[in-house]
């Protein structure tokens, strides 16, 4: 929904972007500080790689579910599946994929850097959930997705389990985003006593049934009362359960409650609101992204790699091909850099159809007849005709064509992961 997250009536909690932005500043020291701790100097480089591997680990996330986890749909849990939907309908957002595993951690979680983005229900909580519980909870996760969150939360765990150094590093800025999904998460179900339910359950299971909500809540006062008590939130990721139910009652007092309330009621009944159409054939900020991933990661592995191969070779550098005209080497870092991409990329598009940057970014390469694998053949030709485009020139002149010429004569493609090929 247009507004539902800037401008005067934002539903951001006070802070959440000042969190965000103390959070990045402080990164350097947290770093100087897990590298004392470790006995290890933490590199930039080492960093960046992390951040990659995290967002590969996303991208398997999908994967992971389809395999292991039940995915919903009209026809199976379509109560679940409905309140989705009337959800995702209400906030004016595209529905995400839904699905249910066995996690005996977390009751439900959102995950996704980009679509497709998912839900994900545990199997031992989901049927202790009334239906308003679950109207709740499906709000306050597309409240997740609605407003960027997930697209750094996935990262940080793609399942989302705490991490305690994660949860001291950013907790400032989790606990304020939980506070603003708990906001859109009662819009959602329209009730406080439904949303505080929620809450019960999520934290305590099926014992949840059996709290007084006004005892519970009660409890915030012997914490107020000692501020020493108060301070081990601050190594959690997530807000104590009774501060986000105290949150949830000053929201309900709250004009831009009544505002939003009217707004989303509004719109129950108005038609789906579907994903964004997909073009098939890869954008040029879509292939940029993913190319300047590879590029990160080939630049942190290579290093290595290159000091092995100077260790076995003279400081001549070690010979790929000579004769009387030519003389190629992997003495120097930029044509080793070179060979390490081509190998790099080469190998994983012919076995995989994907390289690192490309799971990241949702593309995939596909013959043109639409083979399931491109194999190492149409791979090398792919690379092969890169080159040489760019030094025919055409090349240069045709970067935003979503089709490429060396595309077209090495007889591949690249496509959106999730998209059908078009003839």
């Amino acid at each position: 929904m247009t507004g539902l997250f800037s401008g005067t009536k934002s539903l951001r909690v006070r802070g959440e972007h000042a969190a965000f932005v103390l959070t990045l500043c402080s990164l350097p020291l947290t770093v100087i500080v897990l590298g004392w701790v470790f006995q290890h100097q933490i590199t930039w480089q080492e960093i960046t790689l992390l951040v990659v591997v995290a967002m590969v680990y996303v991208a398997f996330a999908r994967g992971r579910l389809l395999g292991g986890g039940l995915r919903i749909h009209g026809g199976q849990f379509s109560e679940i599946h409905a309140v989705v939907d009337e959800c995702a309908r209400m906030l004016r957002m595209p529905a995400p994929h839904v699905f249910i595993r066995d996690d005996p951690f977390v009751p439900v979680v959102a995950i996704g850097i980009g679509d497709p983005y998912a839900i994900v229900f545990s199997a031992q909580y989901v049927e202790h959930f009334g239906v308003d519980e679950l109207r709740f909870l499906v709000g306050r996760e597309l409240g997740h997705i609605a407003s960027g969150h997930t697209r750094y939360t996935s990262l940080m765990s793609s399942n989302g389990r705490e991490n305690g150094v994660l949860a001291i590093a950013l907790g400032a800025w989790l606990r304020k985003i939980d506070y603003t999904a708990d906001r859109v998460g009662l819009l959602c179900c329209g009730s406080l006593d439904a949303a505080m339910r929620a809450i019960a359950v999520a934290t305590f299971g099926s014992l949840g049934r059996k709290v007084d909500l006004r005892a519970f809540a009660e409890q915030l006062k012997e914490l107020h009362a000692e501020p020493s008590l108060q301070m081990a939130e601050w190594t959690a990721s997530t807000p104590y359960a009774t501060n986000r139910i105290a949150a949830l009652h000053r929201f309900a007092r709250d004009p831009l409650y009544t505002l939003w309330a009217a707004r989303i009621t509004a719109n129950a009944n108005a038609p789906e609101v579907s994903g964004a159409a997909e073009t098939g054939y890869a954008g040029f900020w879509r292939r940029a992204w993913a190319y300047a991933i590879d590029l990160l990661v080939v630049q942190t592995l290579a290093p290595a790699a290159g000091s092995f191969v100077k260790a076995q070779v003279a400081s001549g550098g070690l010979v790929l091909f000579s004769n009387a005209h030519t003389k190629i080497t992997v003495g120097n870092d930029n044509t080793l850099l070179f060979f390490a991409f081509a190998a790099y990329a080469i190998v994983l598009v012919a076995l995989t159809g994907q390289t690192l940057g490309m799971m990241v970014s949702d593309l995939r390469v596909v013959a043109a007849n639409r083979d399931a694998r491109v194999g190492f053949g149409r791979a090398i030709a792919r690379y092969a005709a890169f080159v040489a485009s760019l030094f025919a020139l055409v090349g240069w002149f045709s970067l935003f064509r979503r089709v490429q010429p060396y595309e077209k004569w090495s007889r591949t493609r690249l496509i959106s992961g999730s998209a059908p090929v078009r003839s």
